[in-house]
C-alpha cells in the first residue's frame, strides 16, 4: 500500500515539476500569468499539470518536442491530428447530395 501511495505521489510529481519547467523556462510569459500557471500546476492535481503542459506546448517559442525531461509525456504535447483526414474541408452540398441524392437543388440556369 504505501509503494502504491508513493509511485503515485512520484507521477504528481514530476507532472507538477515538469509543468513548472515548462512554464519557468517560457520567458515571454507575464510574471502574473506564469505564477497562476505555476499555481494551477500545483494545486490542481493530474488535470492542472496536464493542462499547463498542454498549453505551454502551443504557446511556447520554443521546441518542447524536443526536451528529454518530457519524452514520457510525447502523447500529451504533440501537435499531430487524430487522424489524416481529420483537418479535410467538406463539401456540405456535395455530402447532403451524396447521403440523399436529388435533394440538393441545383445551379440557377
Amino acid at each position: 500500500m504505501v509503494a502504491v501511495i508513493f509511485a503515485i505521489g512520484l507521477i504528481f510529481s514530476y507532472l507538477a515539476v515538469v509543468s513548472t519547467l515548462c512554464v519557468v523556462r517560457n520567458r515571454s510569459l507575464a510574471r502574473s500569468t506564469a505564477f497562476l500557471r505555476i499555481l494551477t500546476s500545483w494545486f490542481v492535481p493530474v488535470l492542472g499539470p496536464i493542462f499547463t503542459l498542454r498549453v505551454a506546448a502551443e504557446e511556447s517559442p520554443q521546441n518542447l518536442q524536443s526536451r528529454w525531461w518530457l519524452w514520457p509525456l510525447r502523447w500529451l504535447i504533440s501537435d499531430e491530428s487524430p487522424e489524416p483526414g481529420f483537418a479535410r474541408v467538406t463539401d456540405m452540398g456535395a455530402d447532403a447530395e451524396r447521403i440523399l441524392p436529388g435533394s440538393t437543388p441545383g445551379p440557377p440556369p
